[in-house]
Formats: structure tokens, C-alpha cells, sequence
């Protein structure tokens, strides 16, 4: 890994490789004292996953709520691409992976304004306080560089705003297609590893609800797993699909940033892709 300062409207690396991101909590680094004082925050990470903004989302109320006369901006889809355009193809999963700040953050009511240019430092999420704890939400690692006090970091789970037009289009698909609203959604990521499948599965038996009708989204068509197919979400508009996942009896999957973001909304449960780390969330139901 190697850590980025972003200033200048370019990226810029400080250093050869390092063994983690960030500053021990031990010797902690953090935000200038002046920087909050002109409170113009830009929220940047430096990975384009609709799961690696998703974990970050509550960014703009938290920060809103400790400097209540900043203002919050977002790097739009143009920034992202003419700062991490070369790394392209480690996102593409998704389409244009530089549409994921407008798809995590579009409605936000705590966001300002997006933008398509800085000048000055802009402080991404390479600036964090880590401690001990490996598996520790990247958020809240990210907010005690931000000058956070313990207590202040509590409420830092995923959250998203849907528009009444998005609400209205989710509600209209789930009515045709499920009676009562009870439905479940599975997710088998293209990251999916064939032993996964059965784990899956026992999840599905041990629920007693795998016979509910189920939204699904496969990377693989044949994949053998015996669930009730009431609608394939892969051609739905993907902020659509977050608010179905989100009417969900409950959601489960292999571990992708579709169902981390969703996890506060409705029982996630999610077999981790190895080591958590920060990509670890409270809201998470991993087995």
C-alpha cells in the first residue's frame, strides 16, 4: 500500500510501500486546526466500490453535526476519473465505477454541493487513526483523524436517501412482483468462492425462510443454490436496488459493498472475504 496525499487536483504519493493506512492511535495525526475553521470539507476516497463510499456515508451528518457551519462537498464522477482514471479496471464490476459518489450520495441532504476541482489539501481516507483493533469500521478511523471524541463516533453505520420518485418506482416493482411485501434478496458477488455456495444454503435452511420469493443478483446463472426466483435485480437501476434490498426481510450473500451499504436497513448476513479489517461494520451479520 502506499499512502496518497491529494492536493493540487492531483494524487501524489508520500511514500514507498507501508504495512497499514493511516497513524497508530498511540501517535495519532490530525486534521489542522485551521482547515476546520474555514470548514469547506471534501469527503474523498481513494477506492471507486460502491461498498468502499457505502461504508463512509454517514461522512456528511457526522461532520455536519460536530462543525454545524461547514460545508460538505463530494468529488463528482469527472474529479474521480481524472484523479484514479488509470486505475479504471479495479472497479468495473459496476459499469463506470466513478458514478459511485452520485450513487451513495445523491439526495443527501448534509451534502452541499459536488465539485470538479480543489486546489487546496484535501485530507481522503489514507488519513486515519488506527488502533489495536484490526477490525475496526474505516469511518470511525477515519473520524478520530478528524479530531473525534469516542462518544461522537457511535452512530456511524451506512445510511442512504432515496427520492420519493425512487421510493415510488422500488415500491411499484416490489408490489408486482411479491404478495404481502415478504420477500428476501441473495447476492452471489463475481468475488463468490464455490465453497461459499453450501454455506449459503445452510444459512438459507437454518432461516426456515428460504421458501420466501427472492430478489437475486448472480454473477454466475448456474450457480446451484435451491431458492425460490421471484425477480433477477441485475438490470435494475442500482439505487433502485438498494431500496428493495433495503424492504428486505432480510438480505444474505458473499461479502460485496451492495450489501454492506444495505445492512442497516434490513438483517444482512455476509460471509467475509477474508480479514475485515476496515471494511468491518456493526450493522453486519457475518457467519
Amino acid at each position: 500500500m502506499v499512502f496518497w496525499r491529494t492536493f493540487g487536483n492531483a494524487v501524489h504519493a508520500v511514500s514507498g510501500e507501508v504495512d497499514r493506512l493511516g497513524f497508530p492511535a498511540e501517535d495519532p495525526y490530525y486534521i489542522p486546526d485551521f482547515y476546520l475553521k474555514e470548514g469547506n470539507f471534501v469527503i474523498l476516497r481513494t477506492c471507486m466500490g460502491i461498498g468502499d463510499w457505502g461504508i463512509i456515508s454517514a461522512m456528511p451528518r457526522k461532520l455536519k453535526q460536530k462543525y454545524p457551519n461547514s460545508k460538505i462537498y463530494i468529488p463528482n464522477k469527472d474529479l474521480l476519473s481524472n484523479l484514479f482514471g488509470h486505475l479504471h479496471g479495479n472497479w468495473s464490476s459496476w459499469g463506470n465505477p466513478f458514478e459511485v459518489s452520485d450513487i451513495i450520495f445523491r439526495n443527501n441532504p448534509y451534502v452541499d454541493d459536488y465539485i470538479d476541482y480543489f486546489s487546496e489539501e484535501v485530507f481522503n481516507d489514507h488519513y486515519r487513526n488506527y488502533t489495536e483493533n484490526y477490525n475496526e469500521p474505516l469511518l470511525k478511523q477515519m473520524l478520530r483523524f478528524w479530531q473525534f471524541e469516542e462518544e461522537e463516533m457511535v452512530d456511524i453505520n451506512p445510511e442512504l436517501y432515496w427520492s420519493d420518485e425512487e421510493k415510488s418506482l422500488g415500491d411499484a416493482i416490489i408490489r408486482e412482483h411479491t404478495v404481502d411485501n415478504n420477500f428476501i434478496t441473495i447476492l452471489i458477488s463475481n468475488r463468490y468462492t464455490e465453497e461459499e455456495i453450501p454455506k449459503i444454503q445452510s444459512k438459507l435452511n437454518s432461516l426456515n425462510e428460504h421458501n420466501l420469493p427472492a430478489y437475486y443478483w448472480l454473477s454466475n446463472p448456474n450457480i446451484e443454490l435451491k431458492f425460490k426466483r421471484a425477480l433477477d435485480l441485475r438490470h435494475i437501476d442500482i439505487r433502485i436496488q438498494l431500496y428493495i434490498k433495503s424492504k428486505a426481510k432480510f438480505n444474505i450473500g458473499n461479502q460485496s459493498g451492495v450489501n454492506d451499504t444495505i445492512s442497516p436497513y434490513a438483517p444482512t448476513y455476509t460471509i467475509p472475504r477474508g480479514e475485515l479489517g476496515s471494511n468491518f461494520l456493526h450493522s453486519q451479520i457475518y457467519f
